[in-house]
């Protein structure tokens, strides 16, 4: 049996991945759904060249992979509409799916401009800029006290401590079950 600090910490812990739920999902969707759903992704950048000569994003950012990272997290925000009865989470889990799949493009175009290959690991931002982005689109923009919740910094720090911990995980289950090429 529990004691009543480690029930405690289990709970903050359920409650933090409730809350960043719509961007971890958003966030591996498009490697899930890509393959499957769509035979061409479209490059995200359709393959325009940065003012330094190197790919805006790379072929690994695509269209269709934006939008069901996007769309996924609506869904989430939909669910949690119907399971909290306030229709505002939807909006709380688009703004969360847009927020990853904008932290995961701005992270591609980073390392583009150091010289990183499309695929090739950049620890910690590969694990962090979709739930930063996140979470600060959210505060910004007000959307967790539209939803009666107040998304803390308690809440951010816990969700990286969870992600810098899973991340590398699902990838490397990713990479087993050949979802990615790479298991990082």
């Amino acid at each position: 049996m529990l004691n009543q600090e480690s029930s405690e910490v289990i709970n903050f812990i359920l409650i933090t991945v409730t809350y960043f739920l719509p961007a971890l999902i958003a966030n591996g969707a498009p490697v899930v759904f890509i393959g499957k759903l769509v035979k061409r992704p479209r490059p995200l950048d359709r393959n325009v060249l940065f003012i330094d000569g190197k790919p805006i994003l790379g072929p690994n950012k695509t269209l269709e992979g934006f939008i069901i990272g996007v769309a996924s997290g609506l869904i989430v925000g939909v669910a949690y509409s119907l399971i909290f009865n306030n229709v505002n989470f939807t909006i709380y889990g688009l703004t969360m799916g847009l927020g990853a799949m904008v932290g995961d493009a701005f992270n591609s175009f980073i390392k583009r401009r150091l010289s990183i290959r499309s695929g090739d690991p950049f620890i910690p931002m590969d694990q962090l800029s979709f739930i930063v982005s996140s979470y600060l689109l959210v505060k910004v923009l007000r959307i967790d006290r539209l939803c009666g919740i107040n998304l803390g910094l308690k809440y951010f720090s816990m969700i990286v401590v969870i992600v810098l911990i899973l991340h590398p995980l699902s990838n490397l289950v990713s990479y087993v079950l050949g979802l990615k090429d790479k298991p990082w």
